[in-house]
């Protein structure tokens, strides 16, 4: 029994596990990576030397999803394709590239020697092939989805864009949703997307430029701005943005705009990330610079202000009057979400004069039995609303909406009955809740729930003089920030703030792009644009 006992509680040197450790010597300091070093190496024209550096670039055989497929083409001509199993379409690569080399009966003479020209123009009859000098530039594009072909004494090899990626299919915008206008979303392909936004603009001046980020990932997007419109410098700014970003790995756009946003630290975000092409289309068409990554269903509109972000995508399809109530429905109800906690406390704690005597007794009465202060109170109420939101975006759909509607109701009835928080704090709760979810754009609730919790800090400890001191503050940092060059606040005090930023004017007042994105073109419309009206 003592030998148990101490088998169980005592160290024994002979029963030590053999954990698991890194070998530190295998790593390297600093932060170069082998994808920096590497020279770049030239394809040759022994198909021998090429398809053993391919074998050792790609690790064949222990990948397994790599296919090299030797062929032997007219005039026993030896050559090979390259490509990934499920990243490729095969029927493309059978009947596009495979079997024009095999049973194209073109040449007779088998001392005939192949040239690049010859296989471009007789040989492929697929609709998109390139040639490549260099090994980097042809995995790149193998990693990308495409087919490279090898052919022995040609020096160069083919890439055939013959990508078939599992992905998804054009769906409608879940995070902003519209009645009115178009309900396509991005999906996660590159071109897809592209295609879309060209699909509403349809003209060529809508210039794609490729950018490619990730020194090791590579992941490859485009920048796409109107030729003519867009400002040069504000293009040739952004290029060098995502052109010094130096770190091995990026996935989506959201992950670009925490690289090439100036105030990294704000609460608000300054960078506009969008899932509708028609919106993309419109600030394109204003004058802005937008960014498409593979993968990523969003795209980033560049630059972008403090009020765009407040804007709805609905706003543009809605007669003027109809979209201003709306924006000010918005407005109201953000402005509730950020202060309303904060001013409730300064109200009850400070200036009790303020309120109706009546209004008065019964916030007493409430909170005869409540055991907090009254900050305790509304901080474990706002939590719990925030655990709940959370919860429901984590859970499954059917249960997500179950779990915030019961979820809210069983909490606050059961706090109240317990006499953990007054009734009027969950009133207070509930609107502040209401009003976060009427924020257009999703990122810009995340900065005003952190508000939220600031101006309920302040007014708790200072009253009116808190909160008036939070505004001042956070407005004096939003005014002195800029996105890409402009003021964040712009127009700033004009008459165009009044019609342009906060109102939605009517579509044939809107002449004018932008002054502050300097277009090239100022003027998108005639001054009179229902030229019905005026005809002779």
């Amino acid at each position: 029994m003592l030998n148990l006992i101490k088998r169980i509680f005592l160290f024994d040197a002979s029963l030590q596990e053999n954990k698991f450790d890194f070998n530190l010597t295998d790593s390297k300091n600093g932060t170069e990576n082998s994808a920096t070093v590497k020279k770049e190496v030239k394809i040759s024209k022994k198909i021998k030397d090429n398809k053993t550096y391919i074998e050792s670039r790609f690790s064949v055989p222990k990948n397994n999803d790599v296919v090299i497929k030797e062929l032997k083409i007219k005039g026993d001509t030896k050559a090979f394709v390259l490509f990934y199993d499920g990243m490729c379409d095969g029927d493309q690569i059978n009947e596009g590239i495979i079997k024009p080399l095999l049973e194209i009966p073109l040449f007779e003479e088998k001392k005939h020697k192949f040239n690049k020209d010859v296989i471009l123009n007789s040989l492929i009859v697929h609709n998109q092939v390139s040639e490549k000098d260099n090994f980097d530039d042809i995995i790149d594009d193998v990693n990308f989805g495409s087919c490279a072909l090898f052919v022995d004494g040609i020096n160069v090899a083919f890439s055939m864009d013959v990508k078939d990626w599992p992905h998804r299919s054009v769906e409608k915008a879940e995070n902003e949703q519209s009645i009115y206008g178009p309900q396509e979303a991005f999906a996660d392909m590159l071109r897809g997307n592209s295609a879309q936004v060209r699909k509403i603009l349809k003209t060529e001046s809508v210039i794609c430029e490729k950018i490619t980020v990730g020194k090791v990932s590579k992941t490859r997007g485009v920048i796409m701005y109107i030729d003519g419109v867009a400002n040069k410098s504000l293009i040739d700014e952004v290029k060098r943005r995502i052109d010094g970003i130096s770190t091995d790995y990026i996935f989506s756009v959201e992950e670009i705009s925490m690289y090439i946003e100036e105030n990294p630290f704000m609460i608000t975000g300054h960078i506009l990330a969008t899932e509708r092409p028609d919106r993309v289309a419109r600030m394109l068409a204003d004058g802005r610079v937008g960014v498409i990554l593979n993968g990523s269903p969003r795209a980033l509109i560049l630059p972008t202000n403090a009020y765009e972000l407040l804007h709805s995508a609905s706003d543009a399809y809605l007669r003027f009057d109809f979209a201003n109530m709306s924006r000010i429905l918005r407005l109201v109800a953000t402005g509730i979400s950020v202060l309303l906690p904060g001013l409730f406390l300064a109200i009850t704690l400070f200036h009790e004069e303020m309120l109706p005597t009546y209004l008065l007794y019964a916030i007493s009465a409430s909170r005869q039995n409540v055991p907090f202060p009254s900050l305790v109170e509304l901080l474990l109420m706002d939590f719990s609303f925030e655990m709940i939101r959370e919860a429901g975006l984590r859970m499954p759909n059917p249960i997500g909406s179950v779990l915030g509607i019961v979820g809210g109701l069983i909490l606050g009835q059961a706090a109240v009955s317990a006499k953990i928080v007054s009734p009027i704090m969950i009133i207070v709760i509930a609107i502040t809740g209401i009003g976060s979810f009427a924020t257009a754009d999703y990122s810009l609730s995340w900065s005003y729930r952190i508000l939220k919790f600031l101006f309920v800090i302040s007014g708790a400890m200072f009253g009116f003089l808190g909160i008036a001191l939070g505004i001042f503050t956070y407005s004096m940092v939003i005014a002195g920030s800029k996105s890409f060059g402009v003021p964040f606040l712009s127009p700033g005090p004009s008459k165009s703030l009044v019609f342009g930023s906060l109102f939605v004017p009517p579509i044939w007042k809107t002449e004018k792009r932008h002054e502050f994105l300097k277009p090239i073109r100022r003027f998108k419309q005639p001054k009179i644009s229902k030229k019905w009206r005026y005809e002779d």
